[in-house]
């Protein structure tokens, strides 16, 4: 995408620049620079719409599920965009080698705007699917090369959709750098770092109203899985519980990775039955794992969890000396009923 958009401004400025110099040279420069500045135009929105069904999916075959009927704008584009240097239905370079549109000018923005539209409501329709985040970083990459260029059709002579485009890849940048920072590589869950915030956030603004329930994980027996069965197969243990997690704690809920096999979840409760039946998800899920998974091993948790009110005495370090002791108690418990 930053490539794209940089030959779309090295052929803006181009036409710029050559815009009215008369000469046969200066024509078919910006002649040459308008055909592929609009057959390159929608390359940027046809990359943004694949990297949209990507982050929502995460995963290869669903992103290029779509590559067919996305192409297709891109193709009558480039259709248009060559016929024009010869019938002028995009642009038209006058006598005095001045830069027009053409009469079908409107097509083009028709194919441009398929693209935002298409990347619009695939991400309002999979809202669900992704989190809070990631969303409103989706949605947010729209908004400058919408307004941008929407500046730019109105008033002519003013370049504004690429400029914006540049903000947004900006915007991108910041953001999966702010991903990478805060991120589990692994899982792909939070990691520690951001727990950290989190739990301050929660704990020490005196206008949170309210309590949270905090809930911390750990794999039983996660060692023998590495032991006998490879590493290989403990990440995969790792990656399956997260999953389940993360499904359990929902959109609503914050599921951190504390560090090697054990997760800390933070979700709204008011009181301790509103944790526990997240717990019985947790265990509910990891049971029917178990039922149907090939896995040589089978995924057991032990948990602690306790309900803390927001705006009070506690510290982010309290919380976790709390969960840790009650889950080493479960541990315990559960070590004892299995001998």
């Amino acid at each position: 995408m930053l490539v794209s958009v940089a030959s779309l401004l090295i052929f803006d400025t181009m036409q710029w620049v050559f815009d009215g110099h008369l000469g046969v040279v200066s024509q078919s420069v910006i002649k040459i620079s308008s055909v592929f500045y609009y057959l390159l135009q929608p390359l940027p929105g046809l990359i943004w719409c694949l990297y949209v069904r990507y982050q929502i999916s995460m995963d290869i075959e669903e992103m290029n599920a779509g590559r067919m009927l996305l192409l297709i704008p891109l193709t009558l584009n480039a259709i248009m965009s060559v016929l024009s240097y010869f019938f002028e239905y995009y642009f038209y370079i006058d006598n005095q080698n001045y830069y027009h549109r053409g009469e079908y000018f409107w097509i083009f923005v028709v194919f441009a705007y398929c693209y935002f539209l298409y990347a619009a409501i695939y991400i309002h329709f999979n809202r669900d699917k992704v989190d809070k985040n990631v969303y409103n970083s989706l949605i947010l990459f729209l908004a400058p090369p919408a307004v941008g260029s929407l500046v730019q059709i109105f008033h002519y002579g003013m370049s504004l959709t690429w400029p914006c485009s540049s903000l947004s890849l900006v915007l991108i940048y910041i953001n999966i750098q702010k991903d990478q920072l805060y991120t589990d590589h692994l899982t792909g869950l939070y990691n520690r770092r951001l727990l950290d915030i989190h739990l301050n956030s929660c704990l020490r603004k005196k206008r949170k109203s309210g309590s949270i329930g905090v809930i911390m994980m750990d794999i039983d027996d996660f060692k023998l899985i590495n032991d006998n069965f490879g590493h290989t197969e403990g990440d995969r243990a790792l990656t399956e519980t997260a999953l389940i997690l993360k499904n359990c704690i929902g959109k609503d809920g914050f599921i951190a990775r504390y560090g090697g096999d054990e997760f800390v979840a933070v979700i709204p409760a008011e009181d301790m039955g509103d944790i526990q039946k997240v717990v019985d998800s947790i265990e509910g899920s990891l049971k029917s794992y178990n039922e149907h998974s090939q896995a040589p091993y089978r995924i057991v948790i032990s948990t602690g969890q306790e309900i803390f009110e927001c705006g009070g005495d506690y510290s982010r370090i309290d919380v976790i000396n709390t969960i840790d002791e009650k889950m080493y108690k479960s541990k315990q418990i559960c070590s004892r009923s299995m001998s």
